[in-house]
């Protein structure tokens, strides 16, 4: 087997492909699992990110955007770093190799990209949506644009993190990534108006 076969998500069977993240303003639920992401933690963390110049939100719970990538600051020395699912972020990438390649004291890789699914919420019905998912409080005065919580979501442990894009209302949604099949029926059930789709990367 090729060591550069593509990989396979658990919903790519399921969902159809978006060429680009839509821009039409509807109700939707995307797949973006295929899309990079790079999680750090542990000692070293948060000094060799900001040695990078990669600006971290001052607490946790937080995100901070920059060079196309949300930065969500999930403890002390625990960071995710995503894309721009619209744009994509070659900082990220750059970031990953410098990292590979860095000694002494930079955390270690979270594995994320194997580790966690990722779905996004995105349109004008995230706010109605959200009491739905997770009993939080989620009037946009507590949980509004940038903030972020590990919680329970849809019955599970999740990370929640409200980020607006396009000018519409969003949700970011990480979780194990064998419940993404579990995720997508629950989100089919209460969320019917929510369209489905996924970025291929």
């Amino acid at each position: 087997m090729s060591v550069n076969a593509p990989r396979n998500w658990p919903l790519d069977n399921r969902l159809p492909p978006l060429a680009a993240w839509p821009a039409d303003g509807r109700d939707r639920m995307i797949d973006l699992s295929a899309l990079p992401r790079f999680g750090l933690r542990g000692p070293g963390t948060s000094a060799w990110l900001t040695e990078q110049g990669c600006p971290l939100p001052p607490t946790i719970h937080q995100t901070a955007e920059a060079d196309g990538m949300t930065v969500v600051r999930l403890g002390a020395e625990e960071v995710v770093l995503l894309p721009d699912p619209a744009t994509g972020s070659p900082r990220l990438s750059q970031l990953r190799q410098g990292w590979a390649a860095a000694s002494g004291p930079k955390g270690y890789d979270a594995w994320r990209e194997e580790s966690w699914c990722w779905l996004s919420l995105t349109g004008p019905g995230v706010a109605e949506a959200l009491p739905l998912l997770t009993s939080i409080d989620t009037r946009p005065d507590v949980f509004g644009p940038g903030a972020v919580a590990q919680t329970r979501a849809m019955h599970m442990d999740a990370v929640l993190i409200r980020h607006d894009l396009g000018g519409q209302p969003g949700l970011d949604m990480l979780f194990d990534m064998a419940s993404s099949d579990y995720a997508a029926d629950f989100i089919a059930d209460v969320l019917p108006g929510f369209q489905m789709g996924r970025l291929a990367g």
